[in-house]
């Protein structure tokens, strides 16, 4: 949507306020100005502000047609699915977004570019449909060289899925400017793209182009920033997403890394692997890192939002009695810790 400011509505049927709609609340917690509505039925009259804590007297509506009134340019669909996969019921609702003139902006795997029914009401209407998962020019192999990225790099690790690597990257980039760094959070997921308007979807680029072109971003962006806070996505111990979160650590060659946990989670969210303690996860990231570039894990990220904030700061406590490591919730209690501990990068 260059050159329009966008006035988005965001589709998140059953889901806002949930993990599965972090696209919805991502956009809301950094760009609010840009989100006129929700679309959410089972949480219809209520504002944004009840349901997630934030966000202010953005409304929820029930349908597509009550978003109308506030002038959306855009619909953005809010949830990410497992799979990435359109569900059928949300294809009406695209539908009549295109039909009132309304750009779509999708996250998912699916290539709504590619849905000829869908990109020929949108070339009717005057609409565009933007995927933010489009890779087809990825198409290097990793170089693996140190050298060619001139930029410090930090790069997000999880314990699991949706453990906040996307919103720790985010601050650690905000945070790290007063303390004289010009840093730049780099995105990899569709959430973290619609925020930063630009990154590499790394889950969609074919397998064997996933290091090259974080690599080759990252190169470009060295150019212009001493430090890249990289968003990480997955877990190395994700029996279905490990793969993109290992590319991420062989392209990106950082120099630091910080490992995200949910602190509630015991086991891979949708799966029975338990996960390991946080101290056996701080090896195996290092050891992963090492025969390419030592890497050393600096800090720990703990999403603390089920938790009062008495107990979080127990747990934040317990956590670093445990690993050794500053420790943060970089939404409730900011993230300067983390920081510091990178000063060691500028000697």
């Amino acid at each position: 949507m260059q050159g329009k400011k966008r006035r988005i509505a965001i589709l998140a049927e059953g889901f806002f306020g949930d993990l599965e709609a972090k696209t919805a609340s991502g956009l809301i917690m950094y760009k609010p100005e840009e989100v006129v509505a929700i679309l959410d039925s089972t949480k219809a009259r209520k504002s944004v502000q009840e349901i997630v804590g934030f966000g202010g007297d953005i409304p929820i509506v029930g349908n597509l047609s009550d978003s109308l009134k506030y002038g959306p340019n855009a619909l953005l669909i809010g949830i990410t699915p497992r799979g990435g996969k359109l569900p059928s019921e949300w294809r009406e609702v695209i539908k009549e977004a295109l039909k009132n003139g309304l750009d779509v902006i999708s996250g998912l795997h699916d290539m709504l570019n590619e849905d000829s029914e869908l990109s020929m009401l949108a070339l009717l209407k005057g609409a565009k449909i933007y995927d933010l998962r489009e890779s087809k020019k990825y198409n290097k192999v990793a170089r693996g060289d140190p050298a060619l990225i001139k930029a410090k790099v930090i790069l997000t690790v999880g314990t699991d899925c949706k453990t906040g690597k996307m919103i720790t990257s985010i601050e650690m980039a905000r945070q790290a400017k007063k303390y004289g760094w010009n840093s730049h959070f780099v995105a990899t997921g569709q959430s973290g793209i619609i925020i930063a308007g630009e990154g590499v979807p790394i889950d969609s680029v074919k397998g064997d182009f996933m290091s090259g072109a974080i690599e080759e971003f990252l190169i470009e962006k060295s150019k212009s920033y001493d430090l890249l806070s990289v968003e990480g996505q997955g877990s190395i111990i994700h029996p279905g997403y490990s793969g993109v979160s290992l590319a991420l650590i062989h392209g990106c060659l950082p120099d630091a890394l910080v490992l995200c946990h949910y602190p509630e989670r015991e086991k891979i969210k949708n799966y029975e692997v338990k996960i390991p303690p946080l101290t056996e996860l701080v090896k195996l990231h290092e050891q992963n890192a090492k025969p390419i570039k030592p890497s050393r894990v600096i800090g720990i990220s703990l999403n603390t939002q089920k938790l009062t904030k008495t107990a979080a700061k127990k747990q934040i406590q317990k956590t670093e009695e445990e690993t050794g490591l500053p420790t943060v919730d970089p939404v409730r209690f900011g993230c300067e810790k983390l920081i510091l501990a990178l000063q060691f990068l500028k000697r």
